[in-house]
């Protein structure tokens, strides 16, 4: 993609060499039997929830932050991670290309939040910041919720009425 190659979503152009930060995060799959099975997931980082990391006072599931261009990682609306930088077996999160677009815009609108400086990573080990990586509580990417009638509250009798 070129420098001056667009990607519309709504009526806000992401160009090409705008700035986004990716994460490989830690998170936790149902298999067949029922059991948890942990997965890399690659996914934006919006510029608010980054600037919350780098104040390194939360845990979070990210192992790894990468900051980088859009055209590095979306080619003609298809999505590219640079195999020297993410680990083999990342799987790309939900509607990634879109939500990249989204992120791109967020540090587009606070351009103070890009604490990591453009190529370089992050992990709990190195980086301009440390991560405070935790697998608890679990990011379980496929869990089915099943509502119950006993999950229901009782409310007091004159909540609805009018006194």
């Amino acid at each position: 993609m070129s420098d001056t190659a667009q990607t519309h979503l709504g009526s806000s152009p992401v160009q090409g060499l705008e700035y986004v930060v990716l994460g490989v995060a830690t998170c936790f799959q149902q298999d067949q039997e029922g059991r948890l099975v942990e997965v890399l997931v690659a996914e934006p980082v919006p510029a608010a929830d980054l600037d919350c990391l780098a104040q390194e006072r939360r845990s979070t599931s990210y192992l790894l932050l990468y900051a980088t261009t859009y055209a590095e990682i979306v080619n003609n609306g298809i999505p590219t991670l640079p195999t020297d930088v993410f680990p083999p077996g990342v799987l790309l999160g939900e509607n990634f290309v879109e939500r990249v677009q989204a992120a791109a815009r967020t540090y587009r609108n606070k351009p103070q939040f890009r604490h990591i400086p453009l190529h370089q990573t992050c992990t709990p080990e190195r980086g301009v910041f440390r991560l405070n990586h935790s697998v608890e509580p679990r990011r379980l990417l496929n869990a089915v919720v099943e509502v119950k009638d006993a999950d229901n509250i009782k409310q007091h009798p004159h909540t609805h009425q009018r006194l």
